[in-house]
């Protein structure tokens, strides 16, 4: 408790007064949320599902329809959700001190403030807390599965990971048929068919983001030509790189995500064709090699995005620590390593070099910021690939 404490207080010291520019999306919630009686759902944060706009009207009434008010609720409700998953970590393990709970105080630290001024914990929550009540509680994971599907969409990929485990099969499914299935006939009957679809089709219409995969080499290659590529903010509220090659890049990223879906496919029927069953380590592994792929492939990867990877891995040192061999446990331990240097290497990327990154400072910030960034994605890649591997052994018909 006392290290939770010191550790979320450094974070709002640096919101704060370093990192306090970061809280523009917030403030752009508000605006959104305040005209939502005026325009509708079908008018308001298309960019997202319907439930997203019902969890930012908390704080808007929190915080008495005030602008300021509005961000601190917001910051208060990541906190107290960020509280609730670090004590579920702390009470799956025994109420004892564990080496998932240490992770995940130091996953959120080294991303830093920007977990509390996006709502991308609350998927990486959702996650975590899906694989830490799949033994004991299949409808709960099923539940907060659909929760997230619901929310953020690409958990409904993880499902198919929580269905491989036939003993827990039939109430896992029923929990996210009830909690996923009923959010969206709700959706639809509340804000329409084309709201329902809406965020798929703003997703697909973006360009290159800055700090994604397939947008480094052509960052890489501004630095020696900065004047061939523009950075500017697009109509998607993101930083896009054009110019030159943008095109053949974003074919690129295209092909890579339906191979990324075949590769995650591949393992889901792996994990079902498990001879007496999958193991929950399977289990955790295959959902965690999915989030990554899914992060990788992503053209319009945001620094908020790291966060979906901290609740799976909790919750699989967790499981480490109670059932894997002792081979198993030190190769998850060098994911979770790994992870903590990607949480690191992002917090530089966005905001701490944010600028350079975008070349409003120097020529020499604009390299640092560069390379900074090219290096935490080829982490990223690196990771992805000892994930997928990691989930390709532990499904396959002879584990060891």
């Amino acid at each position: 408790m006392v290290v939770w404490i010191l550790t979320r207080l450094a974070m709002l010291g640096l919101l704060a007064t370093l990192e306090s520019f970061i809280v523009g999306d917030v403030f752009y919630y508000h605006r959104k949320i305040s005209r939502l009686f005026e325009l509708g759902l079908p008018g308001t944060l298309n960019e997202y599902p319907t439930p997203v706009v019902w969890i930012l009207t908390l704080p808007y009434g929190l915080g008495f329809g005030n602008e300021h008010g509005y961000l601190v609720a917001f910051v208060v409700l990541m906190l107290a959700l960020d509280g609730v998953f670090t004590y579920a970590v702390w009470r799956s393990a025994g109420r004892r001190h564990d080496s998932a709970v240490d992770f995940w105080l130091l996953f959120v630290l080294l991303i830093g403030p920007l977990s509390y001024v996006r709502f991308d914990l609350i998927p990486a929550v959702l996650a975590g807390g899906a694989l830490l009540a799949a033994r004991t509680r299949p409808w709960v994971a099923g539940a907060l599965t659909g929760l997230g599907a619901a929310i953020k969409l690409w958990p409904a990929l993880l499902i198919p990971a929580l269905l491989s485990d036939q003993r827990q099969r039939k109430p896992t499914a029923i929990g996210f048929i009830v909690i996923g299935f009923g959010l969206a006939l709700i959706s639809l009957i509340t804000g329409g068919m084309t709201r329902l679809f809406s965020p798929l089709t703003w997703q697909s219409g973006r360009g290159l983001q800055v700090e994604s995969v397939w947008a480094s080499p052509l960052m890489l290659a501004r630095i020696i030509s900065p004047n061939t590529w523009t950075v500017d903010i697009s109509r998607y509220q993101a930083y896009e790189i054009f110019g030159p090659g943008v095109g053949a890049w974003q074919t690129v990223s295209d092909a890579v995500t339906v191979a990324g879906l075949l590769v995650i496919v591949a393992l889901w029927i792996r994990a079902f064709r498990v001879t007496g069953g999958v193991s929950s380590i399977a289990v955790a592994l295959v959902v965690l090699a999915t989030i990554a792929v899914v992060i990788i492939t992503n053209k319009t990867l945001s620094p908020q995005y790291l966060l979906w990877l901290g609740g799976p891995i909790a919750a699989l040192l967790l499981l480490r620590d109670q059932f894997a061999a002792a081979e198993l446990r030190r190769w998850i331990l060098r994911v979770g390593v790994v992870s903590l240097i990607l949480a690191g290497l992002t917090q530089f990327v966005y905001p701490l070099l944010y600028d350079g990154l975008l070349g409003f400072a120097s020529q020499s910030l604009l390299v640092v910021a560069t390379v900074v960034t090219g290096v935490r994605n080829a982490c990223l890649l690196a990771f992805t690939v000892l994930t997928v591997w990691l989930a390709w052994r532990a499904t396959s018909a002879n584990p060891r």
